[in-house]
Parts: structure tokens; sequence; C-alpha cells
């Protein structure tokens, strides 16, 4: 970014950097400038002060050098942070001179915004919202991380993404707003490879009865489907032996292929696991499965407070929220 005007002055820019170029930092880094109190800029700007502070401090770790004198009870700029100003000014005042010369749509907004999701959601919900985000808003940038799906919402609430893919939970957060994607069964899977589990598994189904209780588990540290299974398990008046704790639906999958036990996860997981081979569906019981582990419903999620954001809003606005099933 603090290459933008040099970019602009020499006529380098290509498509590609006018899809990249995130102004906001800079005005808001002018706001604060003017108004020298964190709380009213952050709050004026709606972001948290920790995402104030945090941006403060990339634009010092990319200038070098302290932009801004702060303490308790005085937030001033330095010397620096007076030349850093007036950069921003004239980089801010360039661009839209360039926007103006080269015709482009200034309505359309422009940017990135992060999206954190699983690796499964990666592979089977992703596409559909870049397709509908790249025909819509061709200047938006998405910038992925992926991970444990049982943290994104949390990801979400404490500023560190724009927009994450989750599972609704039971109780949604009144702060947070969902868009349906796709909904997906819950099913019991276990190894279709030679290992004791399957020896014992084959046992059970000539006695046309699984004894969940004896069988190893593989479960999720925590999440919707941990808090599932725990409620069925109750219900059923089952103590599993849980052979391994792990994060993420992927770690489950891979460890029941292996033969290690036993495990609940979303449908959806499996259509695109690359041990899809190695895995049954244990279901023996729809009916009473179907009244405990009810569908999960995998969803694009947003602050609420967010949603008017010109950025934010193109975002959700541009993602088609038709629901699929898997």
């Amino acid at each position: 970014m603090i290459y933008m005007q040099l970019y602009i002055a020499n006529n380098e820019i290509t498509s590609n950097d006018l899809a990249s170029m995130d102004t906001k930092s800079l005005n808001i880094f002018i706001d604060l400038a003017q108004d020298l109190h964190f709380a009213r800029t952050s709050e004026r700007n709606n972001i948290s002060a920790s995402t104030l502070s945090r941006l403060i401090q990339r634009l010092e770790a990319e200038a070098g050098t302290p932009l801004l004198e702060r303490s308790n009870r005085y937030v001033g700029l330095t010397p620096a942070g007076q030349r850093y100003l007036e950069f921003a000014r004239q980089t801010l005042s360039a661009w839209k001179d360039f926007q103006q010369d080269t015709g482009i749509d200034q309505h359309q907004p422009s940017g990135a915004v992060s999206l954190y999701c699983s690796v499964t959601a990666s592979h089977s919900v992703l596409s559909d919202i870049l397709a509908d985000l790249r025909q819509q808003q061709p200047n938006i940038d998405i910038k992925l991380h992926t991970g444990d799906q049982a943290l994104s919402l949390e990801r979400l609430k404490q500023g560190h993404e724009d927009f994450v893919i989750a599972a609704r939970p039971d109780q949604l957060d009144p702060q947070i707003e969902f868009k349906p994607l796709s909904v997906s069964d819950l099913v019991f899977i276990g190894p279709s490879g030679q290992s004791v589990v399957l020896d014992q598994l084959n046992d059970m189904k000539q006695q046309a009865e699984i004894d969940w209780s004896s069988l190893p588990w593989i479960v999720a540290e925590s999440g919707l489907t941990r808090s599932r299974l725990d409620r069925w398990l109750r219900h059923q008046r089952i103590t599993p032996s849980i052979y391994a704790e792990v994060t993420g639906h992927e770690a489950i999958v891979s460890m029941v292929a292996l033969g290690c036990g036993v495990g609940l996860v979303p449908k959806l997981v499996l259509t695109s696991s690359p041990v899809f081979d190695s895995i049954q569906i244990l279901n023996d019981d729809v009916e009473t499965h179907a009244q405990l582990l009810a569908d999960v419903e995998i969803g694009l999620c947003v602050l609420r407070r967010r949603v008017n954001e010109p950025l934010i809003n193109a975002v959700w606005l541009g993602v088609n929220g038709s629901v699929t099933s898997s």
C-alpha cells in the first residue's frame, strides 16, 4: 500500500493492482490523525478498538517507524506520523484522480476481505461463493484462511475474520447474521479396510445390533458435532470409550479410515475426502438418530453490525444463499 502513489505516478497499475488496492486503512488513519481518539474513531468506522490498534500497528510496521505517540491520556502524531498523514492524503487524492481519468466505476467497491472455513468447506462450498462474487464483484479479493470449523464463529466475533463459513449452532448468537448455503446429514462412520474395529463391526452386524459402548471413538474436541454426539450418547445411556479427541472433522475421517475407531461427522465431509473408499456409513437406526442428530446447516456468517459497511455489504449481497443438500 505504501507504494500505491509510486504506481500511480509511474502509470504502472495493472487490472490486478486495481482489484487489490485497499484505501480503507489510509482513510481510517486520516480519521484517527484528525480525531486523536481511538474509541471515537473505531466507533465511527464500525470496527473494534483492538482492530484499530492492529491496523495502526500494521501501518507502523510497513512504515518502519512509530506514527503515533500513545499513553493512557494522550494520543498524538510523531514527526513521521505527520509525514505519513501528508502521504495518505496525497495518495488518496492521486487514486481518485486516477479513477476519474481511467473511468473506473467508483461505485463498485474494491479491496480485500478475509474468509475463514474448514478445508472441507473450501472444497465443497467455497467454489459457488467465489463464482458468485467473481461475476458480481470482480474488484473484491478473498483472503482465505482454513482451520477447524469449530473455531470459526469465535474467530468472527473476535474480529480475526470478516466472514466465516460455519455450521449453524442450535442457538445462534444474535450479533451474527447467517446465510444458509448447504445442509448435510450427520452420519456415523467406521472403517471399511481390514482392522480390529472392522472385525468388531462385522461381528455386531451378524447380531443385527451395534454395541456402541464397546467400540473406540474418535471425537471432535468441540463444536456442534461434539455437542450433538454427547446429547445422543446421554440419551442412549452410552459411556463411550474415547480413543482420541481431534481437531476438525477431516481428522476424524482420517483416523476412522485407518481403523482407529468410529466417529460422527457431517456427510458433506465424506464426499470430498481422499479416504472416502476406506469409510463405511453405520447408521443403523435412522429414526432414533434423526430425532437427536438433526441435519447440520452450513452457511456464510458475518457480524450484524458490519453488514452495512460497503465492502462487507457487497460480498454479503453478492453471495447466493440457495441451500443444497448432501
